[in-house]
């Protein structure tokens, strides 16, 4: 099983690393409309892992606080964990939606206000399988409303959740990537894609790849 594990782990990176502009497109084009909702402050800590942790607690939301990422790039910010339990949870779980990350996340470029969240993840009950399928996130606020649903790919290399665990807990990780399309005259504008990659991979059997994309010009 832990050999299973590791191929799909190197799935994971093979799908980072390949993905094409089409595919990225298809994903961009996959957001919902944007639902109104309230601000949130800007993030004010020198250490936003504690204060994502902290939020956490009073949510009512239990973290693994050793899995916890924060990166930020171009006004995009992003601080993560995952959650406690999300490890006895099936790929067969999925059409219902399950809770398995709590986020601190500022995308005003993806129209996602800045705000603690719940990762909400599905997938359609004819796709789940063992291999690579369609999924998506629910990005859920404090009042249980869905600000945004992101495009999202699931690896399972096993639909039930496996005894005993590979590993511990769920891991997170997070990348940025981006791509240039150069206009074809000198007066033409640059146009770049924009990709943040957010990566849980967890025990339970199913690894959860997430896509922030956006565009602009230079």
């Amino acid at each position: 099983m832990t050999r299973k594990f590791v191929q799909a782990f190197s799935l994971v990176a093979a799908l980072v690393l390949t993905s094409t502009t089409a595919i990225a497109g298809e994903r961009l084009a996959a957001y919902m409309p944007r639902l109104d909702a309230p601000k949130a402050p800007t993030l004010e800590c020198t250490d936003p892992r504690a204060q994502l942790h902290e939020a956490a607690k009073k949510a009512g939301v239990n973290v693994n606080p050793e899995e916890t990422v924060t990166v930020s790039k171009d006004g995009l910010t992003f601080t993560g964990s995952s959650i406690a339990g999300f490890e006895q949870v099936p790929a067969t779980a999925l059409p219902g939606g399950v809770d398995f990350g709590f986020t601190y996340l500022d995308a005003p470029q993806a129209g996602i206000p800045a705000g603690y969240y719940k990762l909400r993840a599905r997938a359609a009950a004819e796709d789940i399988q063992v291999g690579e399928y369609r999924g998506e996130v629910d990005v859920i606020d404090a009042a249980g409303k869905a600000v945004a649903r992101l495009p999202a790919t699931m690896q399972t290399v096993s639909t039930e959740v496996p005894n005993p665990l590979p590993f511990a807990r769920t891991t997170v990780d997070a990348q940025f990537r981006q791509t240039n399309f150069m206009g074809g005259r000198p007066d033409q504008l640059t146009r770049y894609h924009h990709s943040l990659i957010i990566i849980y991979h967890c025990p339970n059997g199913t690894t959860i790849i997430i896509f922030i994309d956006y565009w602009d010009w230079y």
